[in-house]
C-alpha cells in the first residue's frame, strides 16, 4: 500500500493536489471519474457496486480530490465499526493520522478536527447532526453507504436530506452507494438520479450446497462443512467465515468446535453488533496462528467490514430480523431464511482477495424460492422513534415526506398517539420542549422520558444507569445469573467499573467501562453529571439505596407501564401483563417465585413474551402504582363460565385487576345489555321454550312474511338480531340462565301487539284444527308453513283442503296410516280422495286388516277407530271396506 509523498500533504493534514497513487487496483476505478464528473452541486447519484469493488474507500477519496476545499464530505454507514473501519482505511491509503483529513463519529467516540473534509458517521449521528442543522453547512456532499441493507434510519435520513435539499440546499451532493440493490426502481423515485454500476472482484467462488440431514443441529451442519471444505486443503493462515442468525447460535458453534479434536488449532472467534468496537476489531484481524482462524459472525459480516484472508464462506442461510408488533407494542425477534441478495452478499466474502468457496447449508432448489431482496426494516420495526425524529423535524401527516416506502400509516399514527400522551408533541402534532429533549438523548422515547422524569425525582444516576442497560447489549450471562435486573444494576452503581463478583461474568461489549462512559454521556445530557449534582443526590441515594429494587420497579413503570406484570397464580413463572399479553421466565429462574414483576425486556414473539430482564414488584408498590396510573371502574358484565351477570367493583392497572368487590346495586339497564350480551352468547336456545311458545314464534313469523306489520318478524334471524327491542325489558331482575326459567316469554313474543290482533291471528292461523273425527289436532308450523298431521281414516268425509289467512294460505295435510307412519301428503284432498287414495288402499288394508278402508272415503265415517271397536260403538254402521264381517276379523 502505498504513502503520500511530504509534497502530496499540505499542512493541517490536509491533501494537496492529486491523491497518492495507488498500488492494487480496484474494479470501482475505472468509474471514479465519472462518478466524480456526475456530482455536480445538487445531483444524485446511485452506485451499484458488486462487495470487493472497493467503493467505500476509492469513492470518498476521489470525491476529496474533485471537490477540492468545496465543503466536507459526509458518509454515512450502517455500524459503528464499519464507520471506524471505513475511516481507518481511507486515513491509511492517504499516509494520515485519523483526525486530520478523515475522521469519525461514532457513539462515544470521535476522531475529527478543523482540518477534517471526510468524516465517516453512523446515520444516528448523522440524524441528530442533521436536525440540529437542517441546513447542513459546510457539507457539500453526503454519502450514503450500504444503502442496500435499508436500515429504517438511512430510510429516513434520505427522506430527510432530500426535503433539506429542495428547501434548503439545493446545490447539495447526494451518493446512495449499494452492493445489492436494485437501483433502478430507486432511481425512478429519485428525479434525475443518475445510475452508475461496477463490476465486482473477478475472483471466482465455487457454490457448494449442503442441505441438513434429518434432525441436524445448525452447529453439526457447520462442523461438516468445515471438516469437508476446509480442513483438507487448509493453507497458512487462513480464515473461514461463518453466517449464523444470532449469539445463541454463535455460543452454540462455538462451543461444538471447541469439543472437536482439531477444534483447538485454529483461533475461533464471534463476530456480532453488540460486541465493543475493540472486540469487533480483533475479530476481523487477519489469523495470528498458521492454523487458520474460524469467525462465526451475524449478518454484521456481510459489508462494510473487511475480513481479511477469507477463502471458504459457511453460510447457514439465516438471518434474524426485529420485528415489531403493533397490537401488542412489542419487539420479537425472527429467525427467517436470507434473500438471495444477501446470500450473495455473503458469498462475495469469499472472493475478495483471490478464488474461494461458499458452501450453503440449503439446497440450491430452496435457494430460487427464496425472496430477491430483505424488506426495509422501516416496514417493520417500532415506529416510535421514527414519529419523535418527525415531530422533531416539523413534518405533519398532511405533509408527506418524499419517502422511498413510507412507514405503514397505521403504525406511524398509533406512535404519535403514543407521543401525544407522554408529552412529546401536542394537540397538534408539534413537538413539545419535552420531545425535544427526548430526541436529543439518543435513546427510546420510552427510556428518555424515563430519565427526564427521574431528573425531577432526584434519581437521575439510577435511572441513567437502567437506560444505558437497556439500550446496550446484557453485560451479563443470563444462564449464569438469571433474568433478574439488579445484578447488572449493581455493577454500575456499585463495582464502578470493577471486576463482577463470581457468577457475573460480562459478556461481551459492555464491559462496565463502556457503560460507565455512556452512562456518563446521558448524564452530562439532562444536566446531571456535575460534582454538585453528584454531591447533591449522594444523601438520597444512600438513603435509598435499601429500596434500589422498588426504584428500579417505579423507573421501569415509568417507562414500559404496559409491561406491569402478576403471577398467573400457578408459581411456575408465568405472568400477565397490563398490557393484556402474557409473558414467561425461563424454566427455573428465581424471579418465577415473585407475585410480581416491572418487566425490562422481553422477545414479543411467541404465544407468550419471553422475559428477558426484570425486577421484583412487591403487591404494596403495585397498590401504589395502580392508585397513580390505574383505573377504578365499575364493571357488570357477562361471564360465560358461570353463565351469569356479575357486578363488581374493581380497581385495574390496564389488563390486570388488582382490587374486586361485589356492587349489589348496579344499573339494571347496565344489568339488562349484560344479560342480553349472554344471550347472544348461549343463542336462542337457553330461552325457556316449551310447544306453545314455540309454535307461537313460528306463526307470528309466517303473519309477518305474508302480512308485513303489525305482525312483529319472530324468525330466529331476526330474534337474535333484535334481542334488546323484544325482550330487553322482560329480563329486568334476571341475572342468570338458571333464572331465565321464570321467563314470561309468549308475552315477550307477543310484543306490543293489542288484544284484537292477537284475536285475529287465532283465527287467521290458529294454533289447531278440528278434524271430521272430533279431534282437535295442533298445525305445526316448523317449516315455514302450516301442516296438518291426522290418520287417513280420520280425514273420512272431508271434501277439501283446509285453508287459512283468509284463504290465502293451504293446510299441508300428512296423512298417516293407522300405525302413525306417513302414507300420503297432499295439498289436494278432493284430488287425493279421487285419484291417490285407491293406491294407499290397496298397500295398507293387508298391513292393517282391522281398520276401515272403505271404497268411498268421502262418505264414509271417519274415525281412529278398528273395525271391532265401531261394531261395539252404539250407532256405528256396518264396515265400509267391501269385505263380510267375517272376512275382517283378526285371524
Amino acid at each position: 500500500m502505498a504513502s503520500a509523498t511530504s509534497a502530496d500533504l499540505q499542512p493541517g493534514g490536509q491533501t494537496g493536489g492529486r491523491l497518492p497513487s495507488l498500488q492494487a487496483p480496484l474494479p470501482i476505478d475505472e468509474h471514479l471519474a465519472a462518478i466524480s464528473n456526475a456530482l455536480r452541486p445538487g445531483a444524485t447519484v446511485l452506485l451499484q457496486a458488486p462487495p470487493g469493488a472497493g467503493k467505500t474507500t476509492r469513492v470518498p477519496m476521489a470525491l476529496l480530490e474533485s471537490l477540492g476545499g468545496q465543503g466536507q464530505i459526509l458518509m454515512l454507514e450502517p455500524r459503528r465499526l464499519a464507520a471506524r473501519g471505513a475511516a481507518q482505511r481511507i486515513a491509511d491509503q492517504l499516509g494520515e493520522s485519523l483526525g486530520g483529513t478523515v475522521g469519525y463519529r461514532v457513539r462515544l467516540e470521535s476522531r475529527v478536527s478543523a482540518a477534517t473534509r471526510l468524516e465517516v458517521l453512523t446515520t444516528g449521528i448523522f440524524l441528530r447532526r442533521l436536525q440540529a442543522d437542517p441546513a447542513l453547512e459546510g457539507v457539500s456532499c453526503v454519502i450514503f453507504d450500504e444503502f442496500h441493507e435499508r436500515q429504517a434510519e438511512a430510510d429516513l435520513a434520505l427522506a430527510l436530506v432530500r426535503q433539506a435539499r429542495d428547501l434548503l440546499r439545493p446545490d447539495l451532493r447526494l451518493l446512495v452507494m449499494s452492493a445489492t440493490l436494485d437501483l433502478e426502481p430507486l432511481a425512478l423515485q429519485l428525479h434525475g438520479a443518475q445510475v452508475i454500476s461496477s463490476r465486482g472482484r473477478s475472483h471466482p467462488v465455487d457454490v457448494h450446497h449442503q442441505p441438513p440431514r434429518e434432525r441436524e443441529p445448525l452447529e453439526q451442519q457447520v462442523i461438516r462443512a468445515i471438516e469437508q471444505h476446509w480442513l483438507p486443503e487448509r493453507q497458512a493462515g487462513e480464515t473461514v467465515l461463518v453466517f449464523l442468525p444470532g449469539q445463541k447460535e454463535l455460543l452454540r458453534c462455538q462451543q461444538s468446535i471447541g469439543a472437536t479434536t482439531w477444534g483447538t488449532d485454529p483461533e475461533c472467534v464471534l463476530l456480532h453488533g453488540q460486541l465493543s468496537l475493540a472486540d469487533q476489531a480483533a475479530a476481523i484481524r487477519p489469523a495470528q496462528s498458521r492454523a487458520g482462524k474460524v469467525v462465526l459472525a451475524t449478518a454484521i459480516a456481510e459489508s462494510s467490514l473487511t475480513i481479511e484472508r477469507v477463502r471458504l464462506v459457511i453460510d447457514s442461510g439465516l438471518s434474524r430480523r426485529n420485528r415489531f408488533d403493533p397490537s401488542t407494542a412489542l419487539d420479537g425477534l425472527v429467525t427467517v431464511p436470507c434473500s438471495q441478495a444477501s446470500a450473495e452478499q455473503r458469498r462475495g466474502r469469499a472472493g475478495r482477495l483471490g478464488p474461494g468457496a461458499c458452501v450453503r447449508l440449503w439446497s440450491a432448489g430452496e435457494q430460487q424460492r427464496r425472496p430477491a431482496f430483505d424488506p426495509p426494516e422501516l416496514l417493520e420495526v417500532d415506529p416510535l422513534p421514527i414519529a419523535l425524529q418527525l415531530a422533531a423535524w416539523g413534518a405533519t401527516p398532511e405533509e408527506p415526506l418524499p419517502w422511498l416506502q413510507p412507514p405503514p400509516a397505521a403504525g406511524l399514527a398509533a406512535a404519535r398517539r403514543l407521543l401525544l400522551q407522554l408529552g412529546a408533541v401536542d394537540g397538534q402534532g408539534r413537538i413539545s420542549g419535552h420531545g425535544r429533549e427526548l430526541a436529543q438523548l439518543g435513546l427510546t422515547p420510552r427510556l428518555g422520558r424515563m430519565l427526564l422524569r427521574a431528573r425531577s425525582q432526584g434519581c437521575l444516576e439510577l435511572a441513567a444507569s437502567l437506560a444505558v442497560l437497556l439500550s446496550e447489549k446484557d453485560p451479563l450471562d443470563r444462564r449464569e445469573v438469571g433474568c433478574d435486573l439488579m445484578p447488572r444494576i449493581d455493577l454500575l452503581q456499585r463495582q464502578r467499573g470493577a471486576s463482577p463478583p463470581a457468577g457475573r461474568r460480562p459478556t461481551g461489549p459492555a464491559a462496565p467501562r463502556q457503560l460507565l462512559r455512556l452512562r456518563q454521556q446521558l448524564l452530562a445530557q439532562v444536566g446531571g453529571s456535575g460534582p454538585a449534582q453528584a454531591a447533591a443526590q449522594a444523601p438520597a441515594q444512600a438513603a435509598a439505596q435499601a429500596e434500589e429494587p422498588l426504584l428500579v420497579a417505579r423507573l421501569l413503570s415509568w417507562a414500559y407501564p404496559e409491561r406491569i406484570a402478576v403471577g398467573r397464580g400457578r408459581g411456575d413463572g408465568r405472568y400477565l401483563m397490563a398490557s393484556g399479553r402474557g409473558a414467561v421466565l425461563p424454566q427455573g429462574d428465581p424471579l418465577g417465585a415473585c407475585d410480581g414483576l416491572a418487566i425490562a425486556a422481553v422477545d414479543g414473539q411467541g404465544q407468550e413474551a419471553r422475559i428477558l430482564l426484570a425486577v421484583p414488584l412487591p403487591l404494596p408498590l403495585l397498590e401504589e402504582l395502580a392508585a397513580e396510573q390505574g383505573q377504578s371502574e365499575d364493571q357488570v358484565r357477562w361471564e360465560p363460565a358461570g353463565e351469569r351477570v356479575r357486578s363488581e367493583r374493581r380497581l385495574r392497572l390496564g389488563a390486570l385487576v388488582l382490587e374486586r368487590e361485589p356492587w349489589t346495586n348496579p344499573d339494571p339497564a347496565r344489568l339488562r345489555e349484560a344479560m342480553l350480551e349472554g344471550l347472544r352468547l348461549m343463542g336462542l336456545e337457553a330461552l325457556p321454550w316449551c310447544a306453545r311458545s314455540r309454535q307461537l314464534q313460528q306463526r307470528l313469523a309466517l303473519a309477518h312474511h305474508h302480512l308485513g306489520d303489525p305482525w312483529p318478524d319472530r324468525s330466529p334471524a331476526a330474534l337474535q338480531a333484535h334481542l334488546d327491542s323484544w325482550l330487553g325489558h322482560h329480563l329486568d331482575g334476571i341475572r342468570s340462565r338458571q333464572e331465565l326459567q321464570r321467563l314470561e316469554l309468549i308475552e315477550a313474543l307477543w310484543g306490543g301487539l293489542e288484544w284484537g290482533h292477537r284475536q285475529q291471528l287465532e283465527q287467521w292461523l290458529p294454533d289447531s284444527l278440528t278434524i271430521p273425527s272430533g279431534r282437535r289436532v295442533p298445525l305445526d308450523y316448523s317449516n315455514g308453513e302450516p301442516v296438518l298431521a291426522a290418520k287417513l281414516q280420520e280425514m273420512f268425509g272431508w271434501q277439501d283442503t283446509p285453508v287459512l289467512l283468509q284463504g290465502r294460505l293451504s293446510v299441508t295435510v300428512q296423512l298417516l296410516s293407522p300405525a302413525g307412519r306417513p302414507a300420503a301428503i297432499t295439498k289436494d284432498l278432493a284430488g287425493f280422495w279421487s285419484a291417490g287414495y285407491t293406491e294407499v288402499r290397496r298397500e295398507l288394508r293387508g298391513r292393517y286388516p282391522k281398520h276401515p278402508w272403505p271404497d268411498d272415503p268421502r262418505s264414509a265415517q271417519p274415525t281412529a277407530l278398528t273395525k271391532a271397536r265401531l261394531q261395539q260403538t252404539p250407532g256405528a254402521g256396518p264396515p265400509t271396506d267391501g269385505r263380510s264381517r267375517n272376512a275382517a276379523a283378526p285371524r
